[in-house]
């Protein structure tokens, strides 16, 4: 006999609901554990990990100027040297920031409770596009255990461990796309999103707005104009707010620190071979198969597509990446890791919404696992995050608390308001975290140190410092060892012959 093909459906949805892509039942925030118990294990994992290693302290410049800004905003300006730091550029009677005011905006309240609290706001933004990659699977028919390619991302993994824009930037620029790509698009919305994440870094500009124009053509001659207006419309409010802060800090709306500077005229291709070749590779490993994005076949849009090739064109262009001095460290392996990882800060906004396509090609061959297969898979690919996290926490840790140490060198042996003498690779040691140093001074190698201040340089082991500086001076060395990070400081002060 046969069975009423009504009910037969409704078992169907009922039983493979998320295979069937039911996006209302993918929009539930609810996390089913007894389904997505695998989602649930990498999330507790990289909270369990992340908090194990907690950042000691930071070991970026960029990071330094984050919270130098943090510390102005905390005390009511925008205005770096207000709140007596140097970390900025001379513009006018002020020293401006380069970096995000929107992004600091959000640290300035942990500086005030903590400082090292601020490492929390990367992670949380990382938690969060867990959540919403994993709403954009439900939607597509994808099980929420994909979200693995998401937590092995480890540029996104190590930029959570820093105070930096890079995650939160690209998890917005992630929640636009996801709400671009539902069955009931949300323009307005993802315009807004799209704003945030340029207000948290502008490198997300171009990214959004090729996303953004390319998904527009896509909905047709009726539907482009309206697509595009609501795009435009949200994005706008981010648009005023840049141009407000830019007026109030160099005059123009249409003119910021970075076109000062003259960022824009950066991208000359000067080092594409090398770059093209590490960002090309970068893309194929992280996501795993993510190649797999530049095809409209797995990514369903060519806006995918489009945003993917132009940000690996834009990093393989640009004048710079981090990792490229990978320093000192014990085994060569490390330096590897130690130049690999951090170069993936530019790439992370495509490698982030390129998790949907790659999810979608590996499915062609994860389906043909037998059922029996399916659990020790699972657990195997907990496992393997829970380790490569793990890893990679262990070996961060090793560097920031080198840095750590000598930030607790220096303050236990220079008093805050003395003159001091830095240059190179020091000054990023002297970010105003629990003390402010007020009276720093960039010199060059061949400057003489005037004889009243101190001198701090940090060298490369073997190496000293300038002869010129050591006019009048008398140095101390102290060393910093790691598995992952070697340097000597050199802390000069008036000689007692003098």
């Amino acid at each position: 006999m046969m069975s009423n093909p009504v009910e037969a459906a409704a078992k169907l949805d009922s039983r493979e609901m998320h295979q069937a892509g039911d996006e209302r039942a993918a929009a539930r925030p609810r996390l089913e554990l007894r389904r997505e118990w695998t989602f649930a294990a990498l999330l507790a994992a990289y909270v369990i990990i992340y908090l194990a290693w907690y950042p000691a302290t930071y070991t970026i410049s960029d990071e330094g100027n984050y919270i130098a800004l943090a510390r102005a905003l905390w005390h009511g300006t925008i205005f770096v040297d207000r709140a007596g730091a140097f970390w900025g550029l001379q513009v006018g009677n002020h020293i401006v920031s380069k970096y995000s005011v929107f992004h600091t905006a959000m640290l300035a309240p942990a500086f005030a409770l903590n400082w090292r609290l601020m490492f929390l706001v990367a992670a949380g933004f990382f938690v969060a596009g867990a959540f919403i990659l994993r709403g954009i699977l439900r939607r597509h028919g994808r099980g929420s255990g994909w979200c693995l390619l998401y937590f092995m991302l480890a540029g996104g993994l190590y930029y959570s461990q820093t105070v930096m824009a890079a995650v939160p930037a690209a998890v917005m620029g992630l929640l636009g796309v996801s709400l671009c790509l539902r069955d009931r698009p949300r323009p307005l919305l993802a315009g807004l999103a799209f704003g945030a994440s340029i207000l948290l870094h502008p490198w997300m500009a171009p990214l959004a707005a090729t996303f953004g124009l390319v998904w527009s053509l896509e909905q047709g001659c009726a539907g482009v104009i309206r697509a595009a207006g609501y795009l435009a419309l949200g994005v706008l409010p981010a648009a005023l707010a840049i141009m407000a802060y830019n007026a109030a800090t160099t005059g123009s709306p249409f003119q910021d620190v970075y076109t000062i500077l003259g960022y824009q005229y950066e991208f000359t291709g000067e080092r594409l071979p090398g770059f093209f070749y590490f960002y090309v590779l970068s893309f194929a490993i992280f996501p795993i198969a993510g190649w797999s994005a530049l095809w409209r076949r797995f990514s369903g849009t060519w806006s995918i597509p489009a945003a993917c090739a132009l940000g690996v064109a834009l990093c393989s262009l640009y004048f710079f990446r981090d990792g490229l001095r990978t320093g000192s460290a014990r085994f060569g392996s490390l330096a590897f890791i130690a130049g690999g990882i951090p170069g993936q800060r530019f790439l992370l906004p495509v490698s982030m919404i390129a998790c949907l396509p790659a999810a979608r090609f590996l499915a062609t061959f994860t389906s043909r696992i037998p059922a029996r297969l399916q659990l020790p898979a699972r657990l195997a690919a907990v496992a393997s995050f829970a380790i490569f996290f793990a890893g990679l926490s262990f070996t961060h840790q090793s560097y920031v608390s080198a840095h750590a140490a000598l930030q607790r060198a220096l303050a236990d042996r220079l008093p805050a308001a003395a003159p001091i003498g830095v240059a190179g690779e020091a000054i990023k040691e002297f970010a105003p975290t629990d003390r402010l140093y007020s009276r720093l001074e960039y010199f060059d190698d061949d400057a003489a140190i005037p004889p009243d201040h101190y001198f701090v340089c940090v060298r490369l082991p073997g190496d000293v410092p300038p002869r010129a500086w050591m006019r009048g001076h008398r140095a101390t060395m102290l060393p910093f060892r790691s598995w992952a990070w070697n340097r000597d400081l050199w802390i000069g002060e008036r000689s007692a012959s003098r």
